[in-house]
């Protein structure tokens, strides 16, 4: 790593920054020696809520976490305040054995539980495909469906370790991860406002936000509850290397121009020129939701709710640190060593024109295209509850729509095969991309009343219907205009500068009746059956052109390709579980689940030079089957803890690869890998003022089963070779085997000179060990997988608080300012030229941020 880099994270405005740090540190010392009395008169604070004290619905009905007789976390709106989190990756510091790659405050990265996942950390979009659904379901309320959703105004979040199909369905391979919307509250007038302003230690710019939220009781029975805010975060990475276009030409039918040479004696050869944009990674997030209540009486209520989110970003939160300068063209030479075409007629070679690039500090990106994205996801739910006094019965109805619109660069990909594209002077790959998901969800409950009853059960019935638009439009602009230089036409001239189109539209139709019974034995014994039958159809009609080879690559002058594929099943999952309540300090169970993922069918060609392996048309469910035994309780009664083993068998697993020619984004299947581990949490409180939390997970998972997944490697024979090889034993991608969360809270009366005021000190860390990125490939040649180091991350924060309301708080994200790399592009998997480390990106965490928090409660 460059002593550049270095100096970027430590110059820039530093005042402030290191005032509000050294406050934090001091707080964090004299914390321990400060007074031991609350101050009556001051806002009571959030109490540390003891294991038994927490009710959670994970299983249809409310339920101590203690009484649950599986894993599972819950965690309070309140410790999501405290903690400051505002993202999914925020999440992740507070669930031992959660991984996420994070790529900023929007990210659409998946959670991974208990290692199940096959896919690398590039996390590429699959355009041209479905793509494999995450193996942690996401749920907004009652409503199946991930976002990249802002945690605010939440009641809590359950983490649900282990396959949860039975109550869950599809996506719950690995767990459920269950985000609780606060409801409408009848009984009382709430309010509160809160802003915020942090600034980032690298590059010196702030985050900012402000939130409102308002309870409005309407008479007894009905209230409605608007919760709205908007976050911008600063950007820290700076784009070097953004080309510079000349203005769009209707003759190039290009959204963009020419890119603009360096020598303007020399318009053809002349080197790239560059405009370098500083803090680039910026996003701003606008949020809002509106819900009513109507309650008339105990047996009935209706919440109608309708949540919006609107999220515009620039940049990436990717780095490419490593990255020594120096000239990335091809030399003399034949393919893919070096462009035969070099010649005193043709003096510069691919990609870039003889640019000489300077080495790479540590926040310092090479992206040829600026991205960004704009994404709007709108959901309207309507939640009714029927009382029966034997039973409840529960309807959720939920309509979703979710779309983005981005530019991206694939500069990369195009320069992994300079051949093709007849090694242009200048090569700029801009990609256009859209996408949208549709969904109407149905789900109807029958629940069993609590009480002393020895039977309780939950039954259901499930539908869901998605529909989705995906596809992307690829441009090299300049195509037209340098396409004659090497004695390749490059394009059509009606066709202009466009590469490459895709287009695909989807269709998942889900059916499922479901069911638990428990049997209560005794007083402490109880045992649970459940199961899941389910149908499933999906299907894909995918449209491709190739109009940079025309007719050779498909059906006339574009080279069209339209295929359409899908795959219907109709399967069942069981689970089986048993727990025995001791007494308050122990109470054990047993555990058998069972979790699929749906599958479905890519967006290939099946014709023509680029013609993939029709075997790789469809890819089919996979299947997890969980043993699991554990233990919750309390000990030395001021000690609650969780623990668990499990074991987890993964038949016919999902990945995403892409095909051998071409690079179409395709998913297929390997045939087994295994997942063990050990979970332990625990919890208490010192004393009245100082409380903890602690988590740790141990996790090792492998595939279990030599394997290849096998393409088509010529279009003129039916000649195959591996895309994807794999060994048994090999380590499963992002899955760490050691994971540890820690929190600490001590509060107490502020100093006399404040009367009526508390104060609270908090200390959050996460740790996770090292892990790979990928799937380490047997195939020679082949893309390796490359080490995620280990890291650590520490908050801290100062909260004072009175009686009426007012709440000041100083707080400090990652303070020791810790370069976490959670995934990324490697060289390998950029390819084997002089552009491979030019071309690789590695996502990290955001650097230290330090900030000021105003909040009011009326």
């Amino acid at each position: 790593m460059s002593n550049s880099g270095n100096r970027l994270a430590t110059r820039q405005p530093v005042q402030l920054r290191n005032a509000i740090r050294r406050a934090l540190f001091a707080g964090a010392g004299s914390a321990c020696f400060a007074p031991l009395a609350f101050g009556e008169a001051g806002r009571d604070v959030n109490p540390v809520n003891s294991l038994e004290e927490v009710v959670v619905t994970a299983t249809r009905r409310e339920a101590m976490i203690l009484d649950i007789p599986y894993s599972i976390s819950a965690i309070s709106g309140a410790t999501l305040d405290e903690s400051h989190v505002q993202t999914l990756s925020d999440l992740t510091k507070l669930v031992a054995g959660l991984s996420f790659v994070d790529q900023g405050p929007t990210s659409r990265s998946a959670f991974v539980l208990r290692g199940i996942n096959a896919n690398s950390t590039d996390q590429s979009p699959i355009l041209g495909s479905s793509g494999t659904v995450p193996p942690v379901s996401t749920y907004i309320g009652e409503t199946p469906l991930f976002l990249s959703l802002h945690l605010d105004d939440l009641e809590r979040v359950e983490v649900l370790r282990g396959p949860q199909g039975t109550l869950y369905g599809s996506g719950s391979l690995a767990g459920t991860i269950r985000l609780i919307p606060k409801s409408p509250d009848p009984s009382a007038f709430a309010a509160s406002i809160d802003a915020d302003a942090a600034q980032l230690a690298q590059g010196g710019q702030f985050n900012r936000s402000y939130a409102g939220v308002i309870n409005l009781p309407l008479n007894d029975v009905t209230a409605f509850r608007l919760s709205a805010g908007q976050e911008h975060y600063a950007g820290f990475i700076n784009e070097n290397h953004v080309v510079k276009l000349g203005p769009a030409s209707t003759a190039q039918n290009s959204p963009v121009g020419i890119p603009v040479s360096g020598d303007p004696n020399h318009p053809l050869f002349g080197p790239e020129v560059f405009t370098p944009v500083k803090d680039a990674n910026t996003a701003d997030v606008w949020q809002t939701r509106a819900s009513f209540l109507f309650k008339p009486t105990g047996d009935f209520s209706a919440l109608l709710s309708y949540y919006r989110q609107e999220d515009r970003t620039q940049g990436l939160q990717s780095a490419s640190p490593y990255f020594k300068g120096g000239s990335i063209d091809y030399p003399a030479g034949s393919p893919p060593a070096g462009n035969p075409n070099k010649s005193g007629g043709y003096p510069v070679s691919f990609p870039t024109g003889g640019v000489i690039f300077q080495p790479n500090g540590t926040y310092d990106a090479n992206n040829t295209v600026l991205p960004h994205n704009h994404r709007q996801a709108d959901l309207g739910t309507l939640d009714l509850s029927f009382g029966f006094g034997f039973a409840t019965v529960s309807s959720s109805t939920s309509y979703y729509r979710d779309t983005g619109h981005d530019v991206s660069d694939g500069s990369a990909f195009i320069a992994k095969t300079p051949g093709i594209y007849g090694f242009v002077p200048r090569v700029v790959d801009y990609e256009t991309d859209f996408d949208e998901q549709k969904g109407f969800v149905e789900e109807l409950r029958l629940v069993s009343a609590s009480g002393k009853n020895p039977l309780d059960y939950v039954v259901g019935f499930f539908f869901q219907h998605l529909q989705g638009n995906n596809g992307q439009e690829q441009w090299l602009p300049g195509q037209t205009f340098f396409g004659n230089l090497s004695g390749h036409p490059g394009a059509d001239a009606a066709a202009g500068d466009i590469n490459f189109i895709v287009a695909n539209t989807t269709s998942f139709l889900d059916r499922a009746l479901f069911g638990e019974l428990t049997w209560h034995a005794t007083d402490q014994w109880q045992i649970t059956g459940g199961a899941r039958f389910f149908k499933q159809d999906f299907s894909i009609n995918s449209y491709s052109a190739l109009p940079y080879c025309g007719s050779f690559c498909g059906s006339g002058v574009l080279g069209v390709t339209a295929d359409s594929g899908g795959y219907s099943v109709s399967s069942h999952i069981v689970k089986l579980n048993s727990s025995y309540k001791f007494n308050d300090r122990l109470n054990a169970y047993v555990n058998y689940s069972e979790g699929f993922r749906r599958g479905g069918a890519n967006g290939i060609p099946l014709s023509g030079p680029f013609e993939v392996n029709p075997a790789l048309l469809v890819y089919t469910p996979d299947k997890t089957r969980n043993y699991e035994i554990g233990a919750k309780g309390r000990l030395f009664d001021h000690i609650n803890y969780t623990a668990d083993l499990f074991y987890i068998d993964w038949t016919n697993f999902q990945l995403d690869t892409a095909s051998f020619y071409g690079a179409y984004p395709l998913s297929a299947n390997g045939p087994k890998a295994r997942s063990e581990g050990f979970e332990l949490s625990l919890d208490g409180e010192l004393d009245q003022h100082l409380s903890y939390s602690f988590g740790y997970a141990f996790t090792r998972a492998r595939v279990a089963q030599d394997f290849q997944i096998l393409d088509r490697v010529d279009g003129g024979s039916d000649a195959l070779a591996a895309i994807v090889s794999a060994n048994k034993g090999a380590a499963l991608p992002n899955a760490p085997e050691n994971s540890a969360t820690v929190a600490l809270n001590y509060v107490h009366a502020a100093p006399g000179f404040l009367p009526g005021w508390n104060l609270r000190w908090h200390v959050d860390g996460n740790y996770r060990s090292s892990t790979l990125s990928r799937l380490e490939n047997t195939i020679p040649g082949a893309a390796q997988p490359f080490v995620i180091k280990g890291f650590s991350i520490w908050d801290a924060s100062i909260d004072l608080l009175n009686g009426h309301g007012l709440d000041v708080t100083l707080y400090g994200q990652n303070l020791f300012n810790e370069l976490a790399i959670t995934g990324g592009v490697d060289p390998g998997e950029s390819g084997s030229g002089p552009t491979a480390v030019y071309a690789s990106h590695y996502f990290i965490g955001r650097p230290r941020t330090v900030g000021l928090r105003l909040g009011y409660k009326f």
